[in-house]
């Protein structure tokens, strides 16, 4: 499974790894990774919490006890098809669909970063989406540091090549870090998920009780591509585009990078529709 890491004290460069998995395992057999994102995507806790705007999973605590529920009952396999069926993972699923692919990026950028990080997810995308053809407008993701009370927007990418990736995410970040945003972020607050009830008790007064100058907020861009892998290469990559802080400061007042290097791109969504055919 993934090692936990803070990806904001100490050094601001920090590595996500698989324990006691090395690059020359995996590509001797990339199965590795992808079975460990798999259970992952379609593990029915992180369904129903991530995926759904049901009233019962809005807390880890709610959800667990959901799914225990729901399995006494026989009910579970119910809840998880009408979860594939809301995100359009139902049918035969054209692997190089764009809206297809940004859902499962979204997605697992949510889980990931609850799992690696400091910061937890405030809203999930994917849960507000009503049709598989459609994407949902706005930030893919918004999370929240509790010990900061700094706002993040997340933007997540899949692209097999980093750099278009990267400028895409430039784009999105200037396009969707707006007032309107702001206001979506407000007027939700129904729809803000947290690990138990007392923060999320928390976070919805505070954001429907006091204004938003009073919360910084700042932006996550994950992202998932197949041309690089090594550290060295990512940082290289960065270090050219943002040498001047400065350019840094006209996308946001700060962004943090997460990479995921998924080896094959399309090796990975046939894996991943495979075990998904296998799950229903």
């Amino acid at each position: 499974m993934f090692t936990d890491i803070n990806l904001f004290n100490d050094s601001n460069i920090k590595k996500i790894k698989l324990r006691c998995i090395s690059w020359e395992n995996l590509f001797k057999d990339k199965t590795i990774l992808y079975g460990a994102l798999c259970d992952l995507l379609l593990n029915e806790e992180n369904l129903l919490y991530y995926a759904t705007q049901k009233e019962s999973s809005k807390t880890l605590a709610e959800t667990r006890a959901f799914v225990k529920k729901l399995l006494k009952n026989g009910n579970l396999y119910m809840a998880v098809d009408d979860i594939f069926n809301g995100i359009g993972w139902n049918k035969e699923i054209n692997i190089s669909n764009t809206i297809f692919q940004g859902d499962i990026a979204e997605y697992l950028m949510s889980i990931l970063l609850d799992r690696i990080t400091n910061v937890e997810t405030l809203i999930s995308k994917i849960s507000f989406k009503t049709s598989h053809h459609m994407p949902v407008y706005g930030n893919d993701n918004v999370y929240f540091d509790y010990d900061s009370d700094t706002l993040y927007f997340g933007e997540s990418k899949f692209y097999s090549d980093v750099d278009e990736a990267l400028n895409q995410a430039e784009i999105s970040i200037k396009k969707h870090s707006t007032i309107e945003e702001i206001s979506f972020v407000r007027n939700h607050t129904s729809a803000f998920i947290a690990e138990n009830g007392e923060k999320r008790l928390k976070i919805v007064e505070q954001f429907e009780e006091n204004y938003i100058e009073n919360i910084d907020v700042k932006s996550i861009v994950f992202i998932v591509n197949d041309d690089i892998y090594m550290k060295e290469d990512y940082e290289a990559r960065l270090l050219k585009r943002y040498m001047e802080i400065d350019k840094v400061k006209e996308i946001s007042s700060e962004i943090i990078f997460v990479f995921l290097p998924i080896l094959s791109k399309r090796e990975f969504l046939t894996y991943f529709v495979g075990r998904l055919n296998d799950a229903k």
